[in-house]
């Protein structure tokens, strides 16, 4: 009986590892800083789709889960004559892609794809 037991918990133990192992989900982040005021947004959401923010103030930032081989993408436009913009991706907290852009109405991107 003890021979059992011990390989049902081996087989439940080696099934749970596996499953971790095909996990392909990543946690994704957007970030925008920098000096100016006020920018428009355009990125790719968690729905696949394309979504617009106007006139947001910094710092400005989306989240949203994500799977392997998704496109991912964060551009920022300064709306002002002077300032400094920062697009940043992170995937799961680490920092996958950053875009600076300074002067007016300028514009920093970041894209990719999540491994």
């Amino acid at each position: 009986m003890n021979k059992c037991l011990f390989f049902i918990i081996m087989s439940l133990v080696l099934l749970i590892n596996a499953c971790a192992l095909f996990d392909d989900t990543y946690s994704i982040k957007y970030s925008v800083t920098g000096t100016t005021s006020s920018v428009d947004v355009t990125y790719e959401n968690g729905d696949g789709g394309t979504s617009q923010k106007s006139d947001d103030s910094l710092p400005w930032t989306y989240s949203f889960t994500g799977y392997s081989g998704d496109f991912i993408y964060i551009s920022a436009q300064n709306q002002n004559d002077t300032g400094s913009v920062i697009a940043t991706i992170y995937i799961d907290n680490e920092k996958y892609k950053s875009s600076t852009s300074e002067g007016a109405y300028v514009i920093a991107t970041s894209s990719g794809s999540i491994p």
